[in-house]
C-alpha cells in the first residue's frame, strides 16, 4: 500500500490506503536511432519508478513483439541475413525501460538487440534497482511518510554500432546493433500531496516537487552494490566505458549524490 498526507483526521495525520498510488510516472522513449540503411533500435528511454511497483500485481512482462528489418526480415540493401538468422552471436529484443516496469515492448523506440551476454548483464543491473524499489516500498509501508522515495532510470543507446569502425556499413549487420547501452539511476524525493483523493494524486504524479536525495532517512536500508557492479564503469569487465551516447536526458534529472546509490554502468556487447 501507499500513504497520501491527508490532516482531516484528528491524531492520524497520514491517511493509509492498499492501493497502488506510485508505481510509474514521467515515462518517455526517443526516436529510432538512425543506422545505415534503416532506422532501427531505441536511443533512449526514462522514467521515475515507485515504490507501489513492488505491490502484487503491479509488474507486468510486455514481452517484445516488435519485428521488421533487419531483426527477422531482410532489409533492401541491407545485410544478407537477419540478426534472428545470425550464427555468431545469440539476439535479443531488449527492452530499454523493462518491461516489468512499463516500458513498452511492441515498439523499437524501447528496444535495442542485445546479445546474451549483454542481456544478461543488463539484468542483474536491474535486479539491483528491484531491490532499491523494494526498499522504497518497505520503508513506505513502515511509518508515516511525507514523501515518497522513488529510482529514476534513464537509458540510452551508444552512438557508435557494434560493428568495428573499419567495417561499418550498411550490409554488415552488426552495424544496426549499439555498441553498449547506458544505465543511469538516481534516487528521488517525490514531495507527497496534502488532502487530496488517492485518484487525484496519482493523476498527477508528475506535478509533485521531486528533489535528489542526497542522504536516506533513518529506517531506508539502501540495497548492496553487487560485486559484479562494484568498482566498474561498464560490464563486461575489460569494457572501457566513455563512449558518446544518443537521446538527452530530461532536464529534471538530479546530478548524482553521494548516497551510497546514485550512479551509472555502460553494459556492452559481447
Amino acid at each position: 500500500m501507499s500513504r497520501i498526507v491527508y490532516t482531516g483526521a484528528p491524531n492520524n495525520p497520514r491517511w493509509s490506503t492498499n492501493q497502488p498510488i506510485l508505481v510509474a510516472t514521467q515515462y518517455r522513449t526517443g526516436p529510432v536511432a538512425v543506422r545505415q540503411a534503416a532506422n532501427f533500435g531505441a536511443t533512449s528511454a526514462t522514467a521515475v519508478l515507485g515504490p507501489d511497483l513492488i505491490m502484487p500485481g503491479q509488474q507486468g512482462n510486455n514481452v517484445p513483439t516488435a519485428g521488421g528489418a533487419p531483426w527477422d526480415q531482410l532489409l533492401a540493401g541491407g545485410p544478407p541475413l537477419t540478426f534472428t538468422q545470425d550464427n555468431l552471436n545469440t539476439w535479443i529484443r531488449a527492452h530499454m525501460l523493462n518491461g516489468r516496469w512499463g516500458g513498452a515492448g511492441n515498439s523499437w523506440q524501447n528496444l535495442v538487440p542485445l546479445t546474451a551476454l549483454a542481456h544478461s548483464n543488463k539484468a542483474s543491473v536491474e535486479a539491483y534497482m528491484d531491490a532499491f524499489l523494494a526498499a522504497s516500498y518497505h520503508y513506505e509501508v513502515g511509518g508515516q511518510r511525507d514523501a515518497w522515495y522513488c529510482l529514476y532510470c534513464c537509458v540510452q543507446s551508444s552512438a557508435n554500432p557494434f560493428s568495428d569502425a573499419a567495417t561499418t556499413n550498411t550490409q554488415n549487420l552488426y552495424s544496426y546493433a549499439p555498441q553498449f547501452i547506458r544505465i543511469l539511476w538516481r534516487a528521488v524525493r517525490i514531495l507527497k500531496p496534502v488532502n487530496v483523493s488517492t485518484a487525484t494524486a496519482a493523476a498527477n504524479l508528475g506535478t509533485y516537487p521531486m528533489s535528489a536525495v542526497a542522504a536516506f532517512p533513518a529506517g531506508f536500508v539502501v540495497p548492496s552494490l553487487p560485486s559484479a557492479m562494484n568498482g566498474k564503469a561498464a560490464l563486461p569487465p575489460g569494457k572501457v566505458a566513455g563512449g558518446a551516447v544518443l537521446g538527452a536526458l530530461p532536464g529534471n534529472v538530479p546530478p548524482a549524490q553521494a548516497n551510497g546509490f546514485d550512479g551509472e554502468i555502460e553494459i556492452h556487447q559481447a
